[in-house]
């Protein structure tokens, strides 16, 4: 007999033990609900569900989403329901948009505890972070290029012309525990012209662009790893930070840290850096360079604002690093020592804002005691860099799908630039597109680059802020591919 026949067959007298009863029913039966099984959103209405790793490596959940509500959280059986972190809307067109950012989704979010066992959205397992990765996968620049003031047009429906769909496939089938974005996500900044291979390929700041640079194409690799994302210059204020801002930023989500008004652009286009930890004394500093393209220039309050906001960044790297027999990877788009082609001398290095900032903290290191690599993109090549003075070896991984950069010379000039205090020990450097795998060792870091033909480039070792490489110079001496001018990026 039922529990509502029972109940309607009550004495009389005893309505309030009826009362009661029902209400202890109704509780049972909403706590089922809640904690049983999870909201019910439908799954053509799931269309993205990845963890992004914040400060401290705390996981933060977050699902995209068309429907009117956010789903729950599954986690290890037990629903957590899951909040608002951007809702849809189209703000108020920036000065510089030829069209407004349009979002009609809902960007939802959810804390996992890092007990979490288990967790998935809707029919889609969550990745979740371990205590120690011991497999890292690096990836840069990886946007399809669209921009009418160079006149580049990247094929975006060409596997060939913009690769990142099989670059991110390959990345998943490593089987990393982590993946490390070193910034510029979205790159479809204007309409392609219906002559060319991009024809009717989403275009601009909103929802449609990002799906199509980033969400679709790198389902499979939001699947394989929880991420640390990394902030380029393609996605400050001006630029796409409305969407990293909603979608990716490890941070709160406000109307100061939007980019919706560009009054407030002095603020959003920074941000503090953040440590992740990687277990086993290493850990992550995640450095917000986004303001960092441009030569250095003090007579722009522009540049005078970012020097100064830099260099408080700076310090704050410092203190992260400071722990004690802590091992630091530093994580930033811009390389801070890395090598740029240059049209007049062929090479150049190092970023001058970035160096600036750097001097008042950590001297003619640059980086603080205790940062033993740094990892970056931008530039639209691989690099290994590995010094003899005593600055942290450097790779770039800025090959993962927009056009690569014209080669770097070979032979590299004798004397790279003028660098105060910097001397180049090696560089391995190709031009092909790919990404870098990093396995751990108990000593450090073994670091594989890997082209998208499925060839390892190069194998280096990581030991006390010095890599050792299989192979020196340039490695893929056949590569010609298309190339972008070194001040496009």
């Amino acid at each position: 007999m039922s529990a509502r026949a029972n109940l309607s067959r009550r004495p009389p007298g005893s309505a309030c033990a009826f009362a009661v009863a029902k209400a202890v029913l109704v509780a049972i039966t909403l706590s089922a609900a809640s904690n049983g099984r999870p909201s019910d959103v439908p799954p053509s209405a799931l269309l993205a569900a990845y963890v992004v790793l914040g400060a401290d490596g705390q996981m933060l959940a977050r699902a995209i989403v068309s429907s009117a509500a956010c789903p729950d959280v599954m986690v290890d059986g037990l629903a957590q329901p899951m909040r608002t972190r951007a809702a849809p809307g189209t703000p108020p067109r920036r000065p510089n948009q030829t069209i407004a950012s349009a979002f009609p989704v809902r960007v939802c979010e959810a804390t996992l505890a890092p007990t979490a066992a288990r967790a998935s959205i809707g029919d889609r397992t969550l990745p979740l972070a371990r205590a120690a990765p011991q497999r890292i996968v690096v990836i840069g620049d990886t946007g399809c290029r669209l921009k009418r003031s160079e006149q580049a047009y990247q094929d975006c429906s060409d596997p060939d012309a913009w690769p990142f769909p099989a670059v991110a496939e390959a990345a998943a089938k490593e089987r990393p525990d982590l993946v490390v974005h070193v910034g510029d996500y979205h790159y479809r900044e204007s309409a392609c012209p219906l002559t060319r291979g991009c024809a009717n390929s989403a275009w601009g700041y909103g929802w449609s662009a990002w799906n199509a640079d980033l969400f679709a194409p790198a389902q499979g690799l939001l699947a394989a790893a929880p991420w640390v994302v990394a902030r380029g210059n393609h996605e400050e204020c001006a630029r796409a930070g409305q969407g990293w801002f909603r979608m990716l930023d490890a941070g709160p989500f406000t109307p100061l840290r939007s980019c919706d008004g560009s009054e407030n652009d002095g603020s959003a286009d920074f941000s503090d850096p953040y440590a992740v930890p990687l277990g086993d004394n290493w850990q992550l500093v995640v450095f917000d360079s986004a303001m960092a393209s441009r030569p250095l220039d003090l007579s722009r309050p522009s540049d005078v604002l970012a020097l100064d906001r830099y260099q408080e960044n700076m310090r704050l790297v410092a203190a992260l690093a400071a722990v004690p027999s802590m091992h630091t990877i530093f994580v930033g788009h811009h390389p801070v020592l890395g090598l740029s082609p240059d049209r007049r001398s062929g090479v150049t290095m190092g970023n001058q804002l970035l160096l600036a900032a750097m001097v008042p903290s950590s001297g003619t290191r640059y980086f603080p005691a205790g940062v033993e690599l740094a990892l970056h993109g931008h530039v639209h090549l691989f690099e290994a860099i590995s010094f003899s003075s005593p600055q942290p070896a450097t790779i770039v991984s800025g090959h993962g799908g927009d056009n690569l950069e014209v080669p770097l010379p070979e032979p590299l000039p004798a004397r790279l630039g003028s660098v105060e205090g910097v001397t180049v020990d090696f560089v391995a450097h190709a031009r092909s597109f790919g990404y870098l795998v990093m396995d751990r060792r108990p000593d450090g870091w073994v670091l594989r680059a890997q082209s998208l033909a499925g060839s390892t480039l190069v194998v280096c070792t990581l030991v006390n802020a010095r890599l050792s490489c299989a192979k020196h110079g340039l490695l893929n001496p056949a590569a010609e591919l298309s190339a972008i001018p070194a001040d496009d990026r």
